[in-house]
């Protein structure tokens, strides 16, 4: 395998929100010259490779579904031939020459218990008359909002619905084309509509919340366990839920715990992180587990993706990685409350440069927040910028992209 190659993520949700699969994108390391291999045949076999045998694929989907781009080529020399038709729906690119060799080979794949998508269809006559003979075999029809007007994307909606095949909007980056859409029927949505903030003028960050973020920011200051107990004995709402988790396997021990000092040592320092992370995101009113929660997902990726590229980077800066870790950790957190990152900032009483990192995208917390929002719009001139401004190699930005997964999964 190219050790440089990556992987963009690209989540799909269903009509609740939740995550239903995820988009593979196959990127060779950016340069000034080319940012995506040239051969289909050679990227795809590259993904393939990466995510089978370097991340994992549990890793990158856990139980969900994988979409991947597929070309003519590639379906005529059955290159998926020993994937889990399970785990993969193979997307039939937009520009493919449908005719009997091609019909067949996708009458092969459904017969495998394959599931089949059609690309960036464009809702008109050309189209439909091409693509006309796969019907019969494709589950799902991509729609890109960019290239059909609302016209189009409506009748797609009731043409394909009426064929039992399943439709997906597109680039969908705000909640208001989410809502459009869904109001037309629409199965399935892609974009990152989901982080954009719904924000209620003057609402602040709850009192629990606020207090998860100021634990947080304390422990990237490595406190000792009094210094923990003590947070912990200032935010008694917290504390009470942390009592109520680790007593939640009491049979395992034998016994209750009675006392904060006493779960932080079960539980270990390291992982009152994690809890914590899953207590501000895994709310109970988003009606759903971390595990289906799209801004859960991406925040803890981001973050440990940005910690992980900080500390190559922090020198003699010891705080950098807690701190990048942080950035990323509440660059979502607008989205997820409904208030603005001021507020949230101001609530946790949190350092200046996390500030100007999350409120202004500058200084050098800024920047990596800035790559981390190219990474995942997948964005390359912007990559390839962002790169040469901090001095970061290809290499180093593919291997802590992949490491991050590999974390957001044992976590």
């Amino acid at each position: 395998m190219h050790s440089l190659a990556y992987l963009a993520r690209q989540p799909i949700l269903d009509r609740e929100g939740k995550i239903y699969a995820y988009e593979l994108l196959f990127r060779d390391s950016p340069s000034s010259d080319t940012a995506v291999i040239a051969s289909d045949v050679l990227a795809t076999a590259q993904v393939l490779e990466n995510v089978l045998n370097n991340i994992g694929l549990p890793k990158l989907i856990g139980d969900h579904k994988a979409f991947i781009n597929c070309s003519r080529d590639m379906l005529l020399d059955n290159v998926f031939g020993l994937l889990n038709p399970r785990c993969f729906v193979l997307e039939i690119l937009e520009d493919v020459e449908v005719d009997d060799s091609l019909v067949k080979a996708v009458e092969r794949y459904r017969a495998r218990g394959f599931e089949l998508a059609l690309d960036d269809f464009i809702f008109n006559e050309d189209f439909l008359k091409r693509c006309e003979p796969l019907f019969p075999y494709v589950s799902y029809v991509k729609m890109d909002l960019v290239d059909n007007d609302d016209k189009a994307l409506a009748d797609a909606a009731k043409f394909f619905k009426a064929k039992n095949i399943k439709i997906l909007a597109e680039k969908v980056e705000t909640k208001a084309c989410f809502k459009m859409r869904l109001k037309d029927g629409y199965d399935y949505f892609q974009g990152f509509f989901f982080a954009k903030p719904e924000l209620v003028t003057g609402k602040k960050i709850d009192a629990t919340s606020a207090a998860i973020l100021r634990i947080l920011l304390l422990l990237r200051k490595h406190p000792d366990l009094d210094e923990l107990c003590d947070c912990f004995a200032n935010n008694g709402d917290v504390a009470a839920n942390l009592l109520r988790f680790v007593n939640s396997d009491a049979q395992y021990r034998g016994r209750d715990i009675s006392n904060v000092r006493d779960a932080i040592v079960w539980i270990g320092m390291r992982n009152i992180q994690e809890w914590l992370m899953l207590m501000l995101y895994a709310r109970p009113e988003m009606g759903m587990t971390p595990q289906s929660s799209p801004l859960f997902q991406n925040a803890s990726h981001r973050a440990k993706f940005l910690e992980i590229l900080a500390r190559v980077l922090s020198g003699t800066d010891n705080d950098l990685p807690a701190k990048a870790f942080m950035v990323g950790l509440i660059s979502r957190m607008d989205a997820l409350v409904g208030a603005p990152l001021e507020s949230i900032l101001t609530e946790s009483c949190a350092d200046e440069d996390i500030r100007e990192a999350l409120l202004q995208r500058s200084g050098r917390l800024g920047k990596l927040l800035q790559l981390a929002d190219a990474v995942e719009q997948d964005d390359q001139a912007k990559i390839i910028s962002l790169l040469a401004e901090l001095k970061i190699s290809s290499t180093l930005l593919n291997r802590c992209v992949n490491d991050a997964y590999t974390w957001a999964h044992e976590r």
